[in-house]
C-alpha cells in the first residue's frame, strides 16, 4: 500500500489535512486492549478488557478494566479520567501504560460496567460520578442514538 491510501491517510489530494478515518480511530483504540492501566499514585489498576467508542466519530467514551487476570469484576472507566488525552495514548508504544488522574483504590472501587455491553450517557456519567470526576462532554450530539455498529465495546 503506497502512503497516503491507507485508512490513515494525512492529506487529501489537495494536501490539506484531514482527520483520521472513524475505521482508523477504531483500529487505533482497539490497540489498547490490554495495555496496562496504572492509578495517579503509579499502583496497577488492571489491564484495558473493553474499549467502548463514544458515537459514530469512533472516539473514546470510556475503558472497562479487570484488575487482574482472572477476576470476575471489572470496572468502567470513562475517558474523563485518562491523564492523557486517547490520541496520545494511542500513538505511544504498547508497553507503555495508561495513566488515571485517580489512584488506584478509587479506580479499582469505580462503577461496574453495564450488563449490556454498551455506555449510555447516565452508565459514564454513573462512571465518572463514582471516581469523583466531572464528565464533560457527556451531552455531545450522538450520544442519544449511537449507530447500531457502536452498540458495545470493541474486543
Amino acid at each position: 500500500m503506497s502512503a497516503g491510501t491507507g485508512p490513515d491517510a494525512a492529506a487529501s489530494a489537495d494536501g490539506a489535512a484531514e482527520a483520521p478515518s472513524r475505521a482508523a480511530r477504531l483500529v487505533r483504540l482497539q490497540a489498547l486492549a490490554g495495555r496496562t492501566v496504572h492509578g495517579s499514585d503509579g499502583k496497577t489498576v488492571g489491564r484495558v478488557r473493553d474499549i467502548y467508542p463514544l458515537d459514530a466519530r469512533g472516539d473514546l467514551a470510556a475503558l472497562t478494566v479487570m484488575p487482574r487476570q482472572l477476576s470476575a469484576r471489572s470496572v468502567l472507566i470513562p475517558a474523563a479520567a485518562l491523564a492523557e488525552p486517547p490520541e496520545v495514548v494511542e500513538a505511544r508504544g504498547a508497553e507503555e501504560p495508561l495513566t488515571l488522574v485517580v489512584d488506584a483504590a478509587t479506580a479499582k472501587a469505580g462503577a461496574r460496567p453495564p450488563l449490556t455491553l454498551h455506555a449510555t450517557p447516565d452508565d459514564l456519567a454513573r462512571a465518572a460520578d463514582a471516581l469523583g470526576l466531572d464528565a464533560p462532554g457527556l451531552d455531545a450530539p450522538g450520544l442519544d442514538a449511537p449507530a447500531p455498529e457502536d452498540s458495545g465495546p470493541q474486543r
